[in-house]
């Protein structure tokens, strides 16, 4: 009788990815199709588009760049680095510690803040060059730094950056490599790490995508994305958060500004930590005015949101819908989706031994909401 159950089961899987490969939204609109993927879009509202690029895929060049022309007839969008080529001139072999300070080193993510600037996390290299572990703003009147916020001595050399959020003077990134969360005063830039390893911040699962674990072709072993996705509530008084396996927790955002200058408090921050959603395997996730969350399903191809009653919702299932990572809620109440094709990046370890096997174009779209964004999170 189990062993029936399981043949269903199987058989059922099976079939479910075959109808998958061939399921097509309608709703959804290509906005871009670019010759090598991007990991995350944002807008203002006046329209200009900011793409973060991975180069998982082989190539090199600009890392952070803004779309001057969309192309069309087949042609290639125009990028062009921004703020300039030199942020996006990082090398390794010549670049020293101060030029660390003052590049793209390893940029995770970009977007667009409630205060109209440019965002971008760089990972960095901490445990070789400190200060390029930073958050950067630029000012888009002027296409110049605004400020850095160098976060090596958060990170220490273990930790690497991965996202942040706004919430007034507050900004909070997520950790993936320790697990954690960093807390920062945008005022004075002082910066602590909380929920270090603690259940909410670890993922107990390696990610996955299209029903398999992901293999770093680093290391030969399973890929564990700790915390990775964040969102904070349009009225900023949660904080939900998930490492890249999903299950997604939530947390006061009054305990997270308290524990940023009291040593009790930060001690005290697992208390008040709870689960939110059974969230899957997630590429990335958006919020919109309303407080909905929506996260990408890396194994169904599917975009879903949490209502704030925490009634989950199924928004589109697309078989193009492949690793859509960070989303992004813009002020005509469209979602932006980039299909990143991540999972088949040179990170992970690919059929038959291949470097990648990502297919191109790959393609950012777009699909209309009943929201636009949430006024804490961007403009």
């Amino acid at each position: 009788m189990l062993l029936s159950s399981l043949l269903s089961i199987a058989v059922f899987s099976i079939l479910a990815l075959a109808n998958l490969q061939h399921e097509i939204d309608p709703r959804i609109k290509t906005a871009l199709a670019m010759g090598q993927g991007s990991t995350g879009a944002s807008t203002t509202p006046d329209g200009r588009l900011f793409l973060i690029l991975p180069h998982v895929d082989g190539s090199h060049g600009n890392r952070i760049v803004e779309v001057i022309d969309k192309g069309c007839n087949g042609s290639d969008p125009k990028l062009v680095g921004f703020p300039d080529e030199n942020w996006n001139s990082w090398n390794a072999s010549t670049d020293n510690s101060i030029d660390a300070g003052v590049k793209y080193v390893s940029p995770n993510a970009q977007r667009i803040g409630p205060d109209g600037k440019l965002w971008v996390v760089d990972s960095g290299i901490p445990d070789q060059y400190q200060n390029s572990s930073k958050l950067i703003s630029f000012n888009l009147e002027t296409n110049k730094v605004d400020r850095i916020y160098y976060l090596g001595k958060i990170t220490t050399g273990a930790g690497l950056l991965n996202d942040v959020r706004f919430n007034g003077k507050f900004a909070y990134l997520t950790e993936y490599t320790i697990g954690s969360i960093i807390v920062l005063d945008l005022e004075n830039g002082h910066a602590r790490m909380v929920l270090r390893k603690h259940t909410s911040t670890i993922a107990h699962f390696p990610d996955s995508a299209d029903g398999k674990f992901l293999i770093s072709s680093s290391t030969g072993k399973p890929q564990y994305i700790h915390a990775d996705d964040l969102e904070v509530s349009p009225d900023g008084k949660y904080f939900y958060y998930q490492p890249g396996s999903g299950y997604m927790w939530r947390i006061e955002t009054k305990y997270l500004n308290d524990a940023l200058y009291n040593n009790t408090a930060a001690g005290l921050l697992h208390m008040y930590t709870e689960p939110y959603s059974p969230t899957p395997a997630t590429g990335g996730t958006a919020i919109d005015a309303a407080g909905n969350i929506y996260y990408s399903d890396v194994d169904r191809h599917e975009i879903r949101y949490v209502s704030p009653n925490q009634t989950t919702t199924l928004l589109t299932r697309d078989s193009r819908l492949e690793w859509v990572d960070a989303m992004w809620v813009d002020s005509e109440q469209r979602l932006w989706m980039c299909a990143s094709q991540l999972n088949r990046g040179d990170r992970f370890i690919q059929p038959n031994n291949q470097t990648y096997s990502i297919t191109k174009p790959v393609y950012i779209y777009t699909i209309d909401v009943d929201h636009g964004p949430s006024p804490i999170d961007h403009s």
